[in-house]
């Protein structure tokens, strides 16, 4: 039996580099719990020449990532600015993990499919090489005012 998660806020669907205590910790101030889950009906890509991933639809695939539950709306604002004007943020479904049970979340979707090849993103070789470089390049320079330096 499944229960029912009281949403106070908005629950955001994460599949990158945000489903990492180093990087979600530096965007948002709130501490928030989160569960596994699938975006069915898309696809993650690794970016040309970045370290951070895209999500694109693609009805044959999955993307395994994290939901952060109940996330209050000045982290909301703070999640906008970083992802900045490449993504759109977006409400799905997703499929928890532990329960199968379905919920909306916000997500975000890459803007700019066409930049795009077919390697997808890696979640161990990020863990094994890119992260130091996406906290030195994107969060390094990141202020409590959610705004680049």
């Amino acid at each position: 039996m499944s229960q029912k998660i009281q949403q106070e806020g908005t629950h955001v669907f994460v599949y990158g580099s945000l489903m990492y205590l180093p990087v979600w910790g530096q965007v948002v101030k709130g501490v928030y719990p989160c569960l596994n889950a699938i975006a069915k009906g898309f696809q993650r890509h690794a970016v040309p020449g970045e370290t951070y991933p895209a999500m694109i639809e693609n009805t044959a695939a999955q993307v395994q990532g994290l939901v952060w539950l109940n996330v209050l709306p000045e982290d909301l604002q703070s999640l906008d600015k970083f992802e900045g004007p490449e993504y759109q943020r977006r409400e799905i479904e997703v499929v928890l993990n532990t329960s199968g049970e379905s919920m909306m979340a916000s997500t975000y979707i890459w803007l700019n499919p066409d930049v795009l090849n077919d390697e997808l993103w890696s979640v161990s070789r990020f863990e094994a090489e890119g992260m130091q470089t996406f906290l030195n390049n994107h969060v390094g320079n990141w202020n409590s005012t959610g705004q680049r330096k």
